[in-house]
């Protein structure tokens, strides 16, 4: 699960890379930009329900 979750990360970040990259060019292209934040939405989305499960299982294991 952390290691799922480490993935995750690293694919918003290098598509937060992407989209700044996109964004700083001469002609920019707002549909690719608009499609990669999409995306980038998405993953956000899946890495707070892989950080709430993380939480969940770590609550409930015995210390």
């Amino acid at each position: 699960m952390i290691a799922r979750l480490k993935a995750l990360r690293n694919r918003h970040g290098i598509l937060e890379s992407r989209i700044q990259r996109e964004e700083t060019r001469p002609y920019p292209d707002s549909i690719r930009i608009m499609s990669m934040k999409k995306i980038r939405l998405r993953l956000r989305e899946e890495i707070q329900r892989a950080e709430a499960k993380l939480m969940q299982l770590s609550q409930r294991s015995p210390a």
